[in-house]
């Protein structure tokens, strides 16, 4: 059974999730829906990006991701499908599969579809089901090699000192950094494990934590979440209000050989 996950802007006050779901269930009534959140910030690609970026992974290979998030400029509208990572992925050409991963798409479609106010559920519905009964992807449309590109912003990193930014501040209050664990263990093997320092808006750190529950409660902890992203929190606390920091907000770790 073909897994088909469902991501939008909808909120869950209205109709618009169970109608789309409804329309994946009239052309494919074998699908297991699986929601991966309806509370993205309306419009905000940036929000979407990051969420799917570290969900869809997880999912077994051949998944399709049914991804509404319309963009709040005036582009026209393309709706594309793609193939990324053995996965299926369709939506409007916002840009957000050009950030969700750093491999490029293996195969890209665009659909000609009819004029709709509601393209999740008249047009990306319908193909979502068929690609999940296992059409080739081809089919569906006209195959193309372009699909519009973002740029996500990407640390700066140097031997002495790593710069990064805030790029999610999640439900928790959570404040979620571009900072790599990847790349900080790179520099401190290069500089010979030195002591360093994290500086937090005015707040220094100089350690990092293993798990949240290492801070006591109201204390803030840093540490490099399952995603291997760099994470400031507090617990039991809201982070980006208690240390007055909002999304893009740099981050530094210095490292003092």
């Amino acid at each position: 059974m073909t897994i088909v996950t469902f991501m939008s802007d909808f909120g869950n006050e209205d109709h618009y999730v169970a109608t789309v779901k409804a329309a994946l269930l009239k052309n494919n009534s074998a699908i297991r829906i699986l929601d991966i959140s309806h509370t993205i910030t309306p419009f905000d690609i940036g929000h979407a990006a990051y969420v799917l970026r570290h969900a869809f992974p997880h999912f077994p290979e051949g998944s399709v991701h049914l991804v509404a998030i319309d963009p709040s400029d005036k582009i026209d509208t393309r709706i594309i499908a793609l193939r990324l990572q053995d996965h299926y992925f369709i939506g409007s050409d916002t840009g957000i599969f050009s950030i969700i991963s750093e491999q490029e798409p293996d195969e890209i479609i665009e659909i000609t579809f009819s004029p709709s106010t509601f393209l999740a559920r008249d047009v990306l519905a319908p193909v979502a089901a068929l690609l999940a009964t296992g059409t080739p992807l081809h089919s569906l449309g006209e195959t193309t090699r372009t699909h519009r590109k973002l740029f996500a912003r990407q640390p700066k990193v140097t031997k002495r000192e790593i710069v990064g930014n805030i790029i999610r501040v999640d439900h928790f209050g959570n404040l979620i950094t571009n900072i790599r664990r990847v790349d900080f263990d790179k520099i401190q093997e290069l500089n010979g494990h030195v002591p360093f320092e994290v500086q937090v808006g005015r707040e220094t750190y100089r350690r990092f934590h293993e798990n949240y529950d290492e801070a006591d409660p109201g204390d803030c902890y840093v540490l490099f979440n399952t995603d291997g992203l760099l994470q400031i929190g507090i617990n039991k606390g809201h982070a980006a209000q208690l240390l007055g920091l909002r999304l893009d907000a740099p981050i530094y770790i210095q490292f003092n050989p």
